[in-house]
């Protein structure tokens, strides 16, 4: 797989993640996705409004910084930023599984796309790394 088709799925699954995170915090924060709050009981929150705040910020905001990074080929950033959003997707959903269980399969989808997350950001430092020598070179014309 060539760097633009690997870039271009590392664009869309982090542009995905973070719309998903977004949408999933304003459904927290409004209570549009009927989760009852006492599936918290256990956890140290009392309502959603922390974990809301955290997962439109800090989950869907790197997924989102990571996207326009890499939408923008900032090298050597852009996979380096999409390995971090898909490993705190994943630490997301990890912690999330372990404080409430697995309460739907949402919860697997999403820590799956977390996975693709680090896979494709992986890919796409192995595909610049293996292109940067040719870059470097000069090329008659």
């Amino acid at each position: 797989m060539n760097e633009k088709r690997i870039r271009t799925a590392v664009i869309a699954a982090d542009l995905f993640e973070a719309a998903s995170a977004f949408l999933g915090a304003a459904g927290l924060l409004v209570g549009f996705m009927g989760i009852p709050v006492s599936i918290l009981i256990g956890t140290p929150f009392t309502d959603f409004t922390i974990p809301a705040l955290l997962l439109g910020v800090v989950v869907g905001g790197s997924a989102l910084v990571a996207g326009i990074i890499a939408a923008f080929a900032l090298r050597p950033y852009d996979a380096f930023a999409s390995g971090v959003a898909g490993c705190i997707t994943v630490g997301w959903l990890t912690i999330e599984i372990a404080m409430i269980g697995l309460q739907s399969w949402a919860q697997v989808v999403w820590w799956l796309v977390g996975a693709l997350m680090i896979v494709l950001a992986v890919l796409l430092f192995e595909a610049e790394s293996h292109a940067a020598p040719l870059r470097g070179r000069h090329q008659p014309a």
